[in-house]
């Protein structure tokens, strides 16, 4: 193993970079909790319980990714990730897919629940952005972060439930934002020294807000609708409308629901409501600069949480 690095509370020892996570700071001795390596990795489960077209599951607790033009990835028990990357493999791709979508497969099979989620700590609590990708979630973090607020993951938001009593609590991901060029100008953020989050888009890694290490206590989630011509508005959501939009947001649901966890998700997003949880619509117009105006509303939910 070359990089020793912390994700949320874990210590996890990579032969590959993974310059999206922060060096591990706990004892030098310490044992991994997640092991990545590069390794050889089957065509295919000789048994497997569910096949689609790019990934194959056995049990709870064993996922296999194939990606042509990438490699394969097998993900073992929430503690063992093995690459086999092709030979003209983007290693940027394959960095961001295993501090990404890879990412939300271990903490499925770590029990936690992720969502497809940034995550900002306001004070002692943490809101979750929620949303599909190019939703805006990353540029709402990052205003929030000017504004004086600290970041407590980018994209894979991991719910740690409790349930005596019950509790939602965020815990300390990926910190740097994935911004994109435009963003990070409109921000008056100098592009000078930030490294590609992807070789082929300008898309950068900017991690001047980092440094919120301790969980925080969920207080709510916010799922962002952006689409043309629809007014800045924000709603708190109820009953069955509550559970529907949550689903909607976990990450990797398909495939955790392959992994037959379908159930611990469900269970997961009943307690987190229980543990006093709201969740919210915010639409958004496919306007950058309402998304100003989106922050202050998102600050606002906190009082009413």
């Amino acid at each position: 193993m070359n990089y020793a690095y912390r994700l949320a509370t874990l210590k996890l020892e990579s032969d590959l970079e993974l310059l999206e996570l922060s060096p591990w700071d706990g004892p030098a001795a310490a044992q991994a909790d997640v092991a990545v390596r590069f390794g050889k990795v089957p065509l295919r489960f000789e048994t497997p319980d569910r096949v689609e077209a790019i990934f194959q599951t056995r049990g709870r607790d064993e996922y296999l990714l194939s990606l042509p033009g990438t490699g394969r990835i097998l993900i073992r028990h929430g503690r063992e990730v093995t690459v086999e990357p092709e030979a003209d493999a983007d290693p940027l791709y394959t960095r961001a897919l295993l501090t990404g979508p890879m990412q939300a497969m271990l903490w499925h099979q770590r029990g936690l629940l992720p969502l497809h989620a940034n995550a900002v700590a306001i004070g002692d609590r943490a809101v979750a952005l929620a949303g599909p990708s190019a939703a805006g979630k990353s540029t709402l973090a990052a205003i929030l972060a000017r504004d004086g607020h600290l970041i407590l993951a980018d994209d894979v938001c991991a719910v740690d439930i409790g349930a005596n009593p019950p509790r939602a609590t965020v815990l300390p991901g990926v910190a740097p934002l994935r911004l994109w060029r435009d963003t990070i100008e409109r921000l008056g953020l100098p592009l000078n020294g930030l490294r590609r989050a992807l070789s082929d888009k300008e898309k950068f890694l900017v991690d001047r807000w980092s440094g919120c290490r301790e969980p925080r206590r969920l207080a709510a989630v916010i799922v962002l609708a952006r689409r043309m011509n629809v007014a800045l508005a924000i709603e708190r959501l109820e009953g069955p409308l509550v559970d529907r939009m949550l689903r909607g947001v976990v990450h990797m649901r398909r495939q955790a629901r392959a992994l037959c966890r379908e159930e611990d998700v469900s269970a997961g997003l009943a307690q987190m409501t229980q543990a006093g949880v709201t969740v919210w619509r915010l639409k958004v117009p496919d306007d950058p600069g309402c998304l100003e105006q989106a922050a202050a509303k998102v600050k606002d939910v906190l009082e009413q949480s």
